[in-house]
């Protein structure tokens, strides 16, 4: 098991050694456990980890539902509140939920989808986009898809949910692809309009876009990385690569808190997966 594996690892616990994962100073993350509550009739999760997972929907292949099957094992080894997922089909994330719920596990599921594929979704139905799925309540949810897609539709979800015992607004994007940076500054526009003024609001998303791009500078005005390592002028280690995306890793998995916003993160963790994504989590404290 390599060293970045058994910190993962450890972090999932809730030990709070991110600042060994990601290289900084001992002093650049303090310690944090998660918290873990168990709802009536549901088995535990943490109520203060947030995650995001591209599940890569190619992976998918030649078994769909061995793909679903993975995914759930992801979701029950680090146990979010709220988890965020990219290239997932509406009868995919079904599947799972049901599958959680067979495991003890209750998700509410919010759905974003942006196009129609039964080539990507068979046997799961035709709709392709984006999830959140929730241990508490999803409210006032909304999908919106992007003007701009770039090579293939994109959007974000958004929702109310409940994080470390507070309201809280979720949002959930995937970005258009490498190499298409116009399209993703024209969905950046769409997208941190809707987060303005909110200090509950929580970003979660592939971005397909290193934090050094041009187009993440309109992020950054507002927003903050849950690892510190990463920010506009720090795109190599110590902050974690996330995604195998070309010839060297990058940092395209966010979870992002508004700079005044109600949360800090002391903890987190970069996770090896399945996917051509690692599954990125953080755990977080109310200010």
């Amino acid at each position: 098991m390599s060293l970045r594996t058994r910190l993962s690892a450890l972090l999932a616990a809730g030990t709070g050694l991110a600042a060994l994962l990601t290289g900084g100073p001992a002093t650049a993350v303090a310690a944090e456990p998660a918290q873990a509550t168990e709802a009536a009739g549901a088995k535990a999760v943490f109520t203060n980890r947030v995650a995001n997972f591209n599940v890569c929907n190619p992976c998918r292949w030649p078994n769909p539902a061995e793909h679903v099957n993975e995914i759930v094992e992801q979701v029950i080894k680090y146990r979010p509140q709220v988890i965020a997922l990219e290239e997932i089909c509406v009868g995919e994330t079904r599947a799972l939920r049901n599958a959680l719920a067979h495991r003890g596990y209750t998700y509410y599921v919010a759905h974003g989808s942006v196009t129609r594929t039964s080539r990507n979704c068979f046997p799961y139905g035709s709709s392709f986009g984006n999830a959140i799925l929730s241990a508490a309540p999803l409210t006032n949810k909304v999908n919106h898809r992007y003007a701009v897609g770039g090579s293939e539709p994109r959007g974000y979800i958004a929702a109310d949910t409940t994080i470390a015992g507070k309201k809280t607004r979720v949002f959930a994007t995937h970005l258009a692809q490498s190499g298409q940076r116009d399209a993703r500054s024209e969905e950046l526009r769409e997208l941190l309009p809707a987060t303005s003024g909110r200090q509950n609001a929580i970003v979660l998303g592939d971005f397909n876009a290193d934090p050094s791009y041009p187009e993440m500078r309109p992020v950054w005005e507002t927003f903050r990385d849950a690892d510190p390592a990463c920010g506009p002028e720090q795109n190599r280690p110590p902050c974690q690569p996330t995604a195998q995306a070309s010839s060297y890793p990058k940092k395209f998995d966010y979870v992002l808190l508004p700079k005044s916003g109600l949360f800090t993160a002391p903890s987190l963790g970069v996770h090896d997966t399945f996917s051509d994504h690692d599954l990125v989590h953080a755990d977080l404290r109310v200010r």
